[in-house]
């Protein structure tokens, strides 16, 4: 049977209580609680929109609330909050927003979107190319049946008169 020095177990049980309260220190840091998971809850956004009055943390605390929370949202609630963006984001709504909520929603819907382009027997004559026989012809107006020119007459008195007065604006009788 081995035996163990004394020192060995001084060693062994500081380094035992060293990371007990380490531990404990970090628990107590947080709270003892740990990052409460992402959930989707319509009314957390709606509560930021109509709490937070400047702009510009408004857009902070969606962002964060999305990028923290958006992931576990459903298509129906994306497609909710989306619609509410005008009246919920208010001036903090802006393009990134927008973004981001489009990427939630093309992630939630599993494809990303179908771009749409026409078939090409069926295009539109602003997409026709000059080379192609479907293009349509250059619109030329017929010889000889244009406008007539237009023609400006010359200023013959100015508003003012020669003096720049108005005419009548005389001596005051």
């Amino acid at each position: 049977m081995k035996t163990t020095h004394p020192l060995q177990i001084l060693v062994l049980s500081c380094l035992l209580l060293t990371s007990g309260l380490t531990f404990q220190a970090q628990a107590a840091a947080s709270g003892g609680k740990t990052a409460p998971a992402p959930r989707c809850l319509v009314a957390e956004v709606r509560g930021i929109a109509f709490t937070i009055h400047h702009p510009n943390d408004r857009y902070l605390a969606i962002t964060e609330w999305l990028n923290k929370n958006g992931a576990a949202c459903s298509l129906e609630k994306l497609q909710y909050i989306n619609s509410n963006r005008p009246n919920w984001f208010g001036h903090s709504d802006s393009p990134a927003l927008g973004q981001v909520l489009d990427q939630l929603i093309e992630i939630a819907t599993g494809a990303p979107p179908k771009q749409a382009t026409p078939p090409d027997k069926d295009r539109s004559s602003l997409l026709a190319g000059t080379s192609r026989e479907d293009a349509p012809a250059p619109v030329v107006a017929p010889a000889g049946t244009g406008q007539p020119p237009i023609v400006v007459a010359p200023v013959l008195a100015t508003p003012g008169g020669p003096g720049g007065k108005a005419p009548g604006a005389g001596a005051r009788p």
